[in-house]
């Protein structure tokens, strides 16, 4: 059923049924109508809408101020002969003032539901003033919202002018968000605006909107147990020709090589043997029951192989092949088949067009990527992909940075198996760390949600980068909330509900995810920097201030015991631009870190390196890797220099597995990045605890 827009007197009805304050209304159907409402609504002035328009001041549909019943049928008559009978049915409203604000909710048949506050009015698009979080809202999470608008000053008091009543407003959010949660049909609601009198007059909604469908909601994704498929003892490459420039070929000789330790067969109709090892003609003519069964095979054959591994009972499948949804509709169809002949076999399917999985603490490499001719680096980052490019080139980099990884996981198409069930699988997993998180797309936002609060509840720091930040066809929602809020902002506060920290770009995620593998997160805000430039200092401090990163000045007795280990004239703060002259002078800049830190005034340390050079860079180097584990608090690195200048210094940190970063403003937000993501582990423990 198409979407509907339902009758202001429903509009009311449901609203009435939550709570939320309305200003005084009635309709009526007929011009004829108009005078007697009038009088019967008993209030002056009154407002006179178009209630059959959606953005009615646009059309002249709304007039303000009417006093009088004659009045108010002539400006009705006018009204209805300009905009025509979609003006009906009309409007009489008492009128209100008050700070106009916007809330809203909008409903993605995948995200879920998402509520949406900013300063509203005609103008709701022009200011751009909203932030959106997922339903449901609590009163503290409505608080929240609210201050982190631009608009804040006005709800809160500004410029001598007393507050608004925001308790008021909370409610109203709160109650939104209660009636969304209980019928899935709404698919926008808007009430624009909504008027906020001074504090304890409370609010008052003067326009409203509800648009809704009665098609089903999506349908309930099933659930597996991934051990077998992400453990496997048992892998079986179907689609293994001679020919090893094909992905096949070169996917068994990748899990060969890195020395897989179980059982490894290859499957080609053309049997006989390969790299020493048999080579069956048929997935159904291995014997046993595989772990992982990896398809590279034409499209147009992998539902026979996918009935062969159901029959087989496998503890997974990945089909690297393409030729699905990404081609068109015929490819969307038979993708949809080849997920039902698994899903309803109890086979759990990684995509198709799927990059694939690799392990590195299990030697497990069952992916088509290009980049595996290296070795596996084995670390603390889970990385999980929409993009397959883009995740085998984060992927290598953080392993060339001897960083290293747990898993690299590309979703495919997700035609089954989608991000949250990796999630929350590695929620368990011992040797992640931290996750990264690449994302076109997210497939069911509540399960996604879960599956990050349970990996948050672990302990473990998660960071997104999403990737597709245009919204297109905005320009034909139904609701000033529809205009607002396309599914970047959806998918932008689903990942934060899910306890996440969105990064603005693919560095700061390789960076903050580096950062919180290798590092004790931060256990504040408080960063203490260390540089030997005055112009690092200024950017340094500019770039905190806008990311959240509190930079406070050093205590007296902090700067008492730092000034000895300083030049006369250097300027004894934070941050602390320490001169170039100790770059040379390795055992004096351990005294100057330990002075810093003793006190316990900070929770983090940036030391921002310029074109310092080998070989006392080198010694440097090794002075501060040795110090790291002595300060009690994470030691971040950074260098913006030619790499020609110091290579056996950038040796020295990348052995001991130290991420180094480079310019100051990228340092500042990776750290930045860290700090929020501890903050949102902190979060997470005190709801927990609740």
């Amino acid at each position: 059923m198409p979407l509907q827009a339902l009758p202001p007197a429903q509009v009311a009805a449901l609203l009435e049924g939550v709570g939320v304050p309305q200003a005084r209304s009635t309709t009526v159907d007929s011009v004829e109508d108009v005078a007697a409402a009038f009088t019967g609504l008993g209030v002056r002035p009154v407002v006179l809408k178009a209630g059959g328009l959606l953005h009615k001041t646009d059309a002249g549909g709304v007039v303000l101020g009417l006093r009088d019943a004659e009045a108010a049928a002539e400006t009705a008559r006018e009204m209805v002969a300009k905009v025509g009978p979609e003006a009906f049915p009309l409007l009489l409203q008492q009128q209100v003032s008050g700070l106009e604000i916007l809330v809203g909710a909008r409903r993605d048949p995948q995200l879920g539901a998402a509520l949406v506050v900013g300063l509203g009015g005609v103008a709701t698009e022009v200011h751009a003033d909203v932030v959106t979080t997922m339903a449901p809202v609590s009163p503290a999470q409505a608080l929240d919202a609210l201050r982190r608008l631009r608009a804040w000053p006005l709800l809160d008091g500004f410029r001598g002018e007393a507050g608004r009543d925001v308790s008021a407003l909370v409610d109203t959010i709160v109650a939104v968000s209660r009636l969304v949660e209980a019928d899935p049909g709404i698919v926008e609601l808007d009430l624009n605006p909504v008027m906020v009198g001074v504090e304890g007059h409370g609010v008052v909604v003067v326009d409203a909107r509800i648009i809704r469908t009665d098609e089903p909601a999506p349908a309930t994704r099933p659930r597996h147990d991934l051990d077998r498929m992400l453990r496997p003892e048992h892998v079986v490459v179907v689609g293994v020709s001679d020919d090893e420039h094909k992905v096949g070929a070169r996917l068994f000789r990748y899990l060969d090589d890195h020395g897989f330790p179980g059982r490894l067969d290859a499957v080609h109709p053309s049997g006989g043997e390969i790299r020493g090892r048999r080579r069956y003609s048929s997935l159904a003519e291995v014997d046993g029951s595989p772990d992982l069964v990896c398809v590279t095979v034409p499209g147009r054959f992998v539902p026979d192989v996918a009935r062969q591994a159901v029959e087989k009972k496998v503890g997974g499948v990945i089909v690297h092949s393409s030729d699905f949804a990404e081609v068109g509709d015929a490819g969307r169809a038979a993708q949809e088949e080849l997920a039902r002949i698994l899903v309803e076999g109890g086979v759990p399917l990684a995509g198709p067009n799927d990059m694939g999985i690799v392990a590195p603490y299990r030697e497990l490499t069952a992916s088509i990527s290009g980049g595996l001719e290296e070795e596996l680096v084995k670390g603390g980052v889970a990385l999980l992909s929409s993009s397959g490019a883009l995740g085998s080139c984060l992927g290598t980099r953080l392993m060339g940075e001897r960083i290293g990884l747990s898993y690299w996981i590309h979703a495919g198409n997700e035609a089954d198996l989608v991000i949250a069930d990796y999630l929350e699988w590695l929620a368990g997993d011992e040797e992640t760390r931290s996750v990264a998180l690449l994302l076109e797309d997210i497939k069911d936002g509540p399960r996604f949600i879960a599956a990050g609060r349970r990996m948050a509840e672990a302990g473990k720091p998660m960071f997104a980068y999403n990737m597709v930040r245009s919204d297109r066809g905005r320009e034909a929602a139904l609701s000033h909330t529809g205009a607002m809020v396309g599914s970047f902002a959806v998918r932008e506060a689903v990942v934060e509900a899910a306890g996440m920290v969105s990064v603005p770009s693919l560095r700061v995620l390789e960076d903050a995810v580096a950062l919180a593998a290798q590092e004790p997160l931060p256990a504040g805000d408080r960063l203490v920097a260390v540089t030997f430039s005055g112009g690092a200092c200024s950017i340094i401090a500019d770039e905190g201030e806008v990311a959240g990163i509190e930079l406070p000045d050093l205590s007296e007795e902090t700067r008492d015991a730092v000034r000895p280990h300083v030049p006369s004239y250097a300027a004894v703060r934070n941050p602390l631009d320490c001169s170039y002259q100790m770059i040379t002078q390795p055992e004096a800049f351990e005294r100057l870190l330990l002075a810093l830190t003793e006190r316990g005034e900070y929770d983090a340390l940036l030391l921002q390196f310029t074109t310092n050079a080998d070989p006392y860079a080198a010694k440097l180097a090794e002075k501060v890797v040795e110090m790291r584990r002595r300060l009690g608090i994470p030691l971040y690195i950074s260098r913006f220099g030619g790499e020609q200048l110091a290579p056996n210094a950038l040796a020295v940190y990348r052995e001991a597995g130290v991420h180094v970063l480079d310019a100051p403003d990228r340092a500042t937000l990776a750290i930045a990045a860290v700090m929020a993501g501890a903050r949102q582990l902190r979060r997470t423990t005190v709801s927990a605890a609740r």
